[in-house]
């Protein structure tokens, strides 16, 4: 990867060129500091949904099917995904379609209509997301879990996408009201990634110097733990779904990198340490995954998986075990291991304009860093096997664990 080209809108906007020389396609993506992190009742949802109205329709473009149609033609992949404190926009193209994806992106966040019909179409749409994921333990529960442990926070909509109360009745102007409360310049970051130069430098800057300049100051959010320690949810399955976990760390501590080795040592790939005990030597679940989250304030690392309903309370006491004895048991070998492991995957991601793109500019948003992958994986290199066991200690303490199954007992 060469050096990385950054620079700044007259109205705030902040880019960054990633050049990955060789490769065939190329990613812009627009990350936007909007997320359920910064609701207040009454606004819960309204990030996903502003989201969800991106690609229905613009003053240029004034249908869904006409934004499609221009994208199929010219072979792109695009999508949006709404986080907790960020939203982003990208479009995956090859390179002499650069100028025109980038347009096309400025032009769903500049003009979109959010035409009336448009937002009632996309109610029904995002309600049957919402009962999907309600439906779907594995895919849905470490919502509910994030909801558990925060849902007392006075600021924040924790499972995303809302409840269905939350949906029913949006209207254009209630998603119009909220964009302009949100859509800040200086809270804005465009990413060019692929095999790239600074000549688009100048495209970014035709394109997105149409946001105007604003001194909205995002609300401050403070993390509530929940007191309770344990929840149950019933539902009409045929398995246990669960998920356990403490609290941990936001991604501004500097001992995250010591986080993720212990993620990946305790559940992060087929010979980490639960799903080696859980699923291959005593072939109790299809799936164990951990499902942490990092936040600015806080955040909480957990384990998920689903298992025969006679099997949930021993799948619980083994991730229950680990947890108590992982800070002493943790072997040179096995952090070497880890650190080779993610060293590979993370070298294999940068053959992937997509997911090189998404963290620099993740990185730019939040954090205000303009680190590359290669920088990042330093950071895990340096990383001692002192260090990990002085978090594990930290964190991994049974008195702070907090459980949430979902069964039909």
């Amino acid at each position: 990867m060469n050096k990385i080209k950054s620079f700044k809108l007259n109205n705030g906007i902040r880019g960054i060129i990633v050049p990955l020389l060789g490769l065939k396609s190329v990613t812009i993506e627009v990350f936007l500091k909007i997320g359920s992190k910064y609701e207040s009742k009454g606004e819960f949802g309204l990030s996903h949904f502003l989201e969800h109205m991106a690609f229905k329709g613009t003053t240029k473009r004034p249908t869904s099917m006409a934004i499609n149609n221009e994208i199929d033609a010219k072979g792109a992949s695009y999508n949006a995904g709404t986080g907790h404190e960020m939203t982003s926009y990208y479009i995956t193209t090859i390179k002499e379609n650069v100028p025109w994806a980038i347009e096309l992106i400025s032009d769903i966040l500049l003009n979109s209509i959010y035409d009336q019909k448009e937002v009632k179409k996309e109610r029904g749409v995002i309600i049957e997301e919402i009962k999907m994921y309600q439906d779907n333990p594995m895919i849905g529960l470490s919502g509910e879990f994030t909801k558990f442990l925060y849902g007392d926070s006075k600021i924040g909509c924790w499972n995303i996408a809302g409840e269905v109360s939350d949906i029913e009745n949006v209207e254009r102007k209630t998603i119009v009201n909220y964009r302009n409360k949100f859509f800040n310049p200086n809270e804005i970051v465009v990413v060019v990634c692929g095999d790239v130069d600074e000549s688009f430098e100048e495209v970014i800057k035709n394109n997105f110097n149409g946001f105007l300049n604003s001194n909205l100051s995002l609300p401050k959010v403070e993390l509530i733990l929940n007191k309770e320690k344990n929840k149950i949810i019933k539902k009409e399955l045929e398995q246990g779904h669960f998920c356990i976990g403490l609290p941990a760390l936001g991604w501004s501590d500097k001992r995250k990198y010591a986080l993720k080795l212990l993620d990946i040592l305790m559940d992060g790939n087929s010979s980490s340490r639960l799903y080696s005990k859980i699923r291959e030597e005593r072939a109790l679940a299809y799936y164990v995954s951990s499902v942490g989250e990092m936040f600015k304030e806080g955040g909480y690392w957990a384990i998920q998986s689903g298992v025969n309903l006679d099997k949930v309370e021993e799948a619980m006491e083994i991730v229950k075990k680990e947890i108590g004895l992982i800070a002493e048991s943790i072997k040179d070998d096995e952090l070497k291991r880890v650190k080779d492991y993610l060293l590979g995957k993370t070298k294999l991601a940068m053959d992937k304009t997509n997911v090189v793109c998404s963290f620099v500019g993740q990185k730019l948003l939040l954090e205000g860093s303009e680190k590359t992958l290669e920088e990042e994986l330093i950071n895990y290199s340096k990383v001692k096997i002192e260090e990990v066991r002085d978090l594990a200690f930290d964190i991994f303490k049974k008195e702070e664990i907090r459980t949430l199954v979902c069964h039909n007992k």
